[in-house]
């Protein structure tokens, strides 16, 4: 549909209705505590809304969210909704707000102001902002844009932009005002949950945070799982951290993690914890996984993260070689909540874990890159070169281990 156009239907909708504003309000706010509260995301929830307040006669043609994210990767998100078209989403940088496309905005203005502003488009005067006249250029005809405050206090935007002859009426523009704070509040809803979900998988993995959501959080706790089990760790960390300044190590640890997580990741693989400059990983059988495809899975990722150091010691910009060991076995893990009183730990436990980090251990001693288990090579199902027994601490058994065969 060419936006540039209203359908001629705008005319009839907007004459034929005969509800006040209150009526209007009533039905949208009715909509959105009892649909729109329901949906999954901001995402849906824009595209139904404002489907919603087209229907009770507000000639919409336009609207634009810009929500602050609480994310390691972006600042923020915007998403555009236009009439017969699926919702555009964008995600922002972090220093966004220093872009000149930011700084020369009506967004940078309700934002720091925290009032909301209209403007007219189908006059032949300058307009204050480039997005402004980008509008008038594609057919609006009337803007208006309004800050969402958060509880906590964050500012927020949302603004609408009709292309019906005249734009919006007053009684039009008093409906957004009256609707925006019941908008707001399921807003911030689904907002909140996508920050909880953000920040638990940051900080302790995507199942594990899901597990965390759905009320596994009382100490003792404890959900049992059969996977193929990765610990890597960075080589001479001790020596790095003595020569190097903590900026230093600091980029030179991302760096490293750059190598090691995105193989993982990229597999369905979970980093169950960061161990300073190790991390665990698992890759979870499931009814579509077997343990097969898990350690296939597990070793393909090693494989990669080993190539991916290599790579990074050969760039230039590398001033200090980097290289890590690499422990894989099979094996079942615990999530369980540890601690005391309100302050409790969501972490794994179990032999298999202890002895992963064991194998891990051997790689310096006898110069390896990458040692697997018994168990893990017999599901693996591949050819794999026999290094002898081994005794580990903390384990009666020897524990016949594997790494990949010579060249």
């Amino acid at each position: 549909m060419d936006e540039a156009h209203p359908p001629d239907e705008w005319t009839g909708v907007r004459l034929s209705t005969a509800e006040s504003v209150a009526d209007r309000v009533a039905r949208v706010s009715n909509w959105l505590t009892q649909e729109g509260r329901f949906l999954a995301n901001n995402y849906e929830l824009l595209g139904r809304f404002c489907a919603t307040v087209v229907d009770v006669g507000v000639p919409l043609a336009r609207a634009w969210l810009h929500i602050r994210t609480l994310h390691p990767e972006f600042a923020g998100v915007t998403r555009v909704w236009r009439r017969g078209m699926k919702v555009e989403e964008r995600y922002l940088d972090y220093g966004f707000e220093k872009t000149p496309v930011y700084v020369n905005s009506p967004v940078r203005l309700v934002v720091e102001q925290r009032q909301a502003r209209t403007w007219r488009l189908d006059g032949g005067e300058p307009l204050p902002f480039p997005v402004l006249e980008e509008l008038r250029a594609a057919g609006y005809v009337h803007y208006a844009i309004a800050p969402i405050i958060y509880s906590e206090g964050t500012a927020n935007a949302v603004s609408w932009a009709s292309d019906a002859p005249g734009g919006f009426s007053d009684a039009d523009l008093r409906f957004f005002e009256a609707i925006l704070p019941i908008y707001a509040a399921v807003v911030e809803l689904k907002g909140l949950r996508r920050f909880t979900t953000n920040v638990l998988s940051t900080y302790v993995g995507k199942e594990p945070g899901e597990l965390i959501l759905k009320g596994q959080i009382r100490r003792g706790e404890v959900r049992t799982i059969t996977a193929a089990l990765m610990i890597a760790d960075l080589r001479d960390f001790t020596g790095i951290s003595d020569t190097l300044g903590a900026a230093e190590v600091i980029d030179l640890l991302n760096r490293y993690f750059d190598c090691v997580i995105p193989p993982i990741q990229r597999r369905g693989g979970e980093i169950l914890e960061f161990m300073g400059d190790g991390i665990l990983a698992i890759f979870n059988e499931s009814g579509e996984r077997t343990a097969k495809h898990a350690c296939r899975l597990a070793l393909d990722a090693a494989q990669e993260a080993i190539d991916a150091l290599a790579a990074l010691n050969r760039d230039p910009s590398t001033t200090r070689p980097l290289s890590a060991g690499f422990a894989l076995h099979r094996g079942q893990v615990s999530y369980g909540n540890i601690g005391a009183g309100d302050r409790l730990d969501f972490t794994v436990i179990g032999p298999d874990v202890n002895l992963t980090s064991r194998i891990e251990r051997l790689n310096r001693e006898l110069d390896r890159q990458l040692i697997m288990s018994d168990d893990f090579v017999r599901n693996l199902g591949l050819p794999m070169f026999e290094i002898g027994h081994f005794r580990l601490r903390g384990f009666s058994r020897m524990q016949l281990l594997y790494s990949l065969p010579p060249e």
